[in-house]
């Protein structure tokens, strides 16, 4: 049943690329909605007395994760407008490693030479991946560049989360962090003085299927799949938003992936997956 669940959660998570492809509402707009239609829709489940009751250092490190997942949302929104749907949504997949940079750096987790052989060999296939795109135009290069920036900032978003979760209830840190995006993304409207409202009807519509699918039951599916199955049971299985990128690129958007980009899927996929698995058992042998 669990292993359903999250075949389930990584479905909904993915369709997250159909709903930004399908509006016609500027980057930063879909994204401030998304993040404000998921804060009300979480708002009955919220624990504020606990919230309220949270220390100093705790608060700081919601406002950054908050940041870090407004301005991850915005550059992969972005992006799409730039690259096709299968290498934005590869690109972004590859945020594990960045992880893996961040615990290396920052809590000093070094990964074995075999965890850093992996990594290196991911590595290579989002090359191959960006080498295919070359052949889309300069556009296409600067889309990915775009998912790339935007993994490495999920992948903060991680690092930071996941030190603060463990102390504070799932839905009511996921509202915080939500909210504190939701500020910082409101502010960036006004600042870089893009529409609120401008923009076809239809888009409300499309703003809380985002909110409500990729948002409510695809994280809230992942975070309810992880108290039942092991963690690397669950970042490998996210891994399946890259293919069902491609999928979805191919079947609504009539995307073709050339042979340097579905070799380049294929490395960069493999590599990650036998990093995570890597992962697991240096976890295992050191505890």
């Amino acid at each position: 049943m669990s292993y359903l669940i999250l075949f389930a959660a990584v479905f909904f998570l993915s369709t997250s690329v159909l709903f930004v492809k399908w509006t016609s509402a500027p980057a930063e707009t879909a994204a401030f909605y998304r993040m404000l239609f998921t804060c009300l829709m979480l708002l009955p489940f919220v624990d504020f007395k606990s919230l309220i009751t949270t220390r100093l250092m705790t608060r700081y490190a919601l406002l950054l994760s908050g940041t870090l997942l407004a301005f991850h949302f915005w550059l992969w929104f972005l992006s799409l407008d730039y690259t096709t749907v299968a290498s934005s949504t590869l690109f972004v997949t590859s945020s594990p490693i960045f992880v893996l940079i961040g615990n290396a750096l920052i809590f000093k987790k070094n990964p074995t030479r075999k965890g850093l052989a992996f990594a290196l060999v991911a590595v290579l296939g989002g090359m191959l991946v960006a080498a295919g795109d070359i052949q889309l135009g300069r556009e296409a290069l600067f889309g990915d560049l775009l998912a790339l920036i935007a993994a490495l900032l999920i992948a903060g978003y991680w690092l930071v989360g996941q030190h603060v979760r463990a102390s504070m209830n799932t839905n009511t840190y996921s509202f915080s962090v939500y909210l504190v995006a939701t500020v910082v993304l409101c502010f960036m409207l006004l600042v870089r003085g893009t529409t609120f409202t401008a923009f076809e009807s239809i888009n409300w519509w499309y703003f809380l299927a985002l909110a409500f699918f990729p948002t409510i039951l695809g994280h809230n599916l992942f975070n309810y799949a992880l108290a039942r199955v092991s963690a690397t049971v669950v970042s490998i299985t996210i891994l399946g938003e890259a293919l069902w990128g491609m999928l979805f690129g191919y079947a609504f958007f009539g995307e073709r992936l050339g042979p340097f980009q579905w070799v380049g899927a294929i490395v960069l996929l493999g590599g990650i997956y036998l990093f995570l698995k890597e992962d697991a058992r240096s976890t295992r042998a050191d505890v």
